[in-house]
């Protein structure tokens, strides 16, 4: 039996393997039909509870589909149309759950336009018909802006020209703020604000009742100490003079004690001994006026008494020095105790 001798068969370079398969799918591709490249969808996608969701324009001619066109308007500046497309949308889906942003939207877009007191129709209708809406904190947001607004100096207009005051309807605003989410930052920014306006405006007896009522009603709150200081201003600035009642005095004395003793960091950066000195200096002035009111009226004791007393309990005033001069003058020097 013959057998075949061995050939041995040589190896394909491995260069080689890789131009094969090149060949063959050029070859496949000139007789297969091509192969249709589909383009990238437009629709956004928005992330909801972890999954990703698509978003669809809405029909233009459905309620939805009016209230994104709405929102595209304002957003690009022109809020001119808004209010009649707010207002014939709302009559004519009164119960749709986008009534409140349709709301919002009316109010907004008057703010755009420069009509501050008529946005706050739309939006005290949001607040009296949908108090459990997601907006009803914005839309609070948005009337404090307009009443810090009206503080500042903005008018009503009247006859085509802005020169009615608001002021009056911007306390209003935020005092209702306060009652409709009590307790909230929003309702501190407004407590504070009115104390403040009263108190910008020279109404000393007034700001001081409002600061009061901020801290009764707010005694945790980050505006504290500075409602406490300004108590205190007020009670300085309702001080009528050295010749009148010390009672304001004596209790903005009581209040930088207290304020001192709870906030020790911040009376030093809000120079609360700035202020103490200067009740301090005015009860030595006091002093010193009741001794020359006993010297007017022929009372030596009572008027070396209290001579006396600026000397030695304001010994580093300049009124100590006056009452000491005053003092030698009227008794001579050996009436000084």
């Amino acid at each position: 039996m013959k057998y075949r001798p061995y050939t041995c068969i040589p190896l394909w370079p491995r260069t080689a393997v890789p131009a094969l398969l090149l060949v063959l799918l050029l070859t496949l591709g000139s007789r297969c039909p091509a192969v249709a490249i589909l383009p990238k969808p437009t629709a956004s996608w928005l992330l909801q509870n972890g999954v990703w969701v698509p978003l669809v324009a809405p029909n233009p001619d459905t309620p939805p589909g009016q209230v994104a066109e709405m929102i595209a308007e304002l957003n690009s500046g022109h809020p001119k149309h808004i209010p009649k497309q707010a207002r014939r949308w709302m009559k004519a889906n009164k119960n749709n759950p986008l009534a409140p942003e349709v709301l919002l939207l009316r109010g907004d877009a008057y703010n755009a336009m420069g009509a501050k007191y008529t946005a706050l129709f739309a939006y005290e209708d949001l607040l009296d018909n949908y108090p459990t809406s997601p907006l009803y904190g914005p839309c609070l947001r948005r009337e404090y802006n307009i009443a810090c607004a009206f503080l500042r100096g903005y008018k009503r207009t009247f006859l085509g020209m802005r020169i009615l005051p608001v002021s009056g309807d911007a306390l209003e605003l935020l005092r209702r703020i306060q009652d409709r989410q009590r307790g909230s930052p929003l309702a501190e920014l407004a407590g504070i604000r009115v104390a403040d306006y009263y108190y910008s405006e020279s109404r000393f007896n007034r700001a001081f009742q409002s600061y009061q009522d901020f801290l009764r009603r707010y005694p945790y709150s980050q505006f504290v100490v500075k409602a406490t200081i300004m108590e205190v201003q007020c009670l300085l600035a309702t001080f009528r003079g050295v010749k009148f009642d010390l009672t304001p005095l004596r209790n903005a004395d009581a209040q930088l004690e207290t304020l001192t003793q709870e906030y020790p960091h911040f009376a030093q950066i809000l120079q609360v001994k700035s202020l103490e000195e200067r009740i301090y200096q005015i009860e030595g002035h006091k002093e010193l006026e009741i001794a020359r009111f006993y010297i007017r009226f022929s009372k030596p004791s009572a008027a070396k008494y209290y001579y006396n007393r600026v000397i030695n309990d304001w010994p580093d005033t300049r009124w100590a020095h006056l009452a000491k001069k005053e003092l030698v003058e009227h008794f001579g020097a050996e009436a000084i105790k």
